[in-house]
């Protein structure tokens, strides 16, 4: 009688640590899923994003801020349309690196040189 019992509990006691491992495998699992949706979203922004800035540059008479914000108000139209979450923050600062990075690649030589200069230290 006493071999059932202990039995029965082995068995118990092993469904209820699959359940456990099953939960905790499927919480696991739907963090994941939403890390690379959250990536894959954030890659089809960076997609677009080097267009937007190059027709941004285009414009004529207009100050950085008013292209930014032209950038700013297209990628927010691409992320209602795609169903994105848009972080503003986060747009703002790759913004602000993608120009960065593109005024410091397209310095004229001459500019290049003044910065150079600029940057050694004095010998006093």
């Amino acid at each position: 009688m006493w071999g059932l019992a202990i039995e029965l509990i082995a068995a118990i006691g092993a469904g209820i640590v699959m359940f456990i491992a099953a939960v905790l495998f499927l919480i696991a699992f739907s963090v994941k899923a939403g890390r690379l949706a959250k990536e894959r979203n954030w890659n089809k922004i960076m997609e677009i994003l080097p267009d937007l800035i190059t027709e941004a540059e285009k414009f004529q008479g207009y100050a950085g801020f008013e292209k930014k914000e032209f950038v700013k108000s297209r990628l927010a139209v691409f992320t209602i349309k795609n169903k994105i979450k848009f972080d503003e923050n986060k747009v703002d600062k790759k913004i602000d690196e993608t120009v960065k990075l593109t005024k410091e690649v397209n310095k004229r030589e001459k500019d290049k040189i003044n910065s150079a200069a600029q940057n050694v230290w004095p010998l006093i």
